[in-house]
């Protein structure tokens, strides 16, 4: 597939409004739930993959989706940064390795070339130093490919509207992680949190936005930004991801 062929082909789909009838994890989600007129927007998805059929696999499933809108595909790391730079994706699906490239390097590139960018790895990779690598590369989520139809366009949804998503077949690895992280000299997740620092933690672990954290507790969502930035600092974290890791930490802690 060459980078002429991605960018005629990244044309062709963006003029098909893909549709189909999916369950959205959450209301009113600031970017994509609403516009101005009432009508909700699709997320615009490019799917990174070496492999021809989940890349062709993938965008059969969505080709008739109302909320979720493929505007390209790509196998390498020059053809995905290409298209990145031409189509502007509110969102990147792709695997850990991407031809002969590494996906977690790719994914800090794009982070750094486009922060507005999301990304969600789509892998078969389930060892916990590849999710830690992803994680630390800037990714908004992990999925493993053995996720259903649902569970992909609900992690699409969460990953687009500002939160993040992990596989929950691995949260064993993330707790190994995170244990290994702490006897290691980790100090940040030893820090203890109170009551209200946890609850406010356990909202962000449960993928609310923080406009939805702030309708639940009736404060303004630039308060619960300002109280997280706080927490972040205080914990030595900088990204939503590593707060929910952090979450469940202090849970696996409490049981023990």
């Amino acid at each position: 597939m060459t980078s002429c062929g991605v960018r005629a082909e990244s044309e062709d789909w963006g003029r098909k409004k893909h549709r189909s009838q999916v369950m959205s994890l959450a209301q009113n989600r600031e970017r994509y739930m609403e516009q101005s007129d009432g009508v909700r927007q699709p997320i615009r998805v490019l799917i990174i993959d070496r492999s021809i059929l989940t890349l062709h696999g993938i965008k059969e499933f969505f080709s008739g989706s109302q909320h979720i809108e493929i505007i390209g595909m790509a196998g390498t790391r020059l053809e995905s940064l290409q298209t990145i730079q031409v189509e502007q994706p509110d969102l990147v699906l792709m695997e850990v390795r991407v031809g002969q490239d590494s996906g977690i390097d790719l994914c800090k590139t794009i982070r750094q070339r486009h922060p507005q960018v999301r990304v969600l790895f789509f892998t078969t990779q389930d060892d916990k130093d590849t999710l830690r690598a992803a994680i630390m590369a800037g990714a908004h989520g992990y999925l493993l490919k053995s996720a259903t139809a649902d569970s992909i366009t609900k992690s699409l949804e969460i990953v687009a509207s500002g939160a993040a998503i992990m596989d929950q077949h691995l949260t064993e690895q993330v707790i190994h992680w995170l244990r290994d992280s702490s006897s290691s000299g980790y100090e940040q997740w030893e820090k203890p949190c109170s009551k209200e620092e946890r609850h406010l933690l356990s909202l962000v672990a449960s993928g609310k936005t923080n406009k939805e954290i702030g309708q639940e507790l009736n404060i303004a969502h630039t308060v619960v930004a300002s109280r997280l930035q706080k927490i972040y600092k205080r914990l030595r974290i900088s990204r939503r991801a590593e707060a929910v890791w952090h979450y469940i930490n202090l849970e696996q802690k409490q049981q023990n």
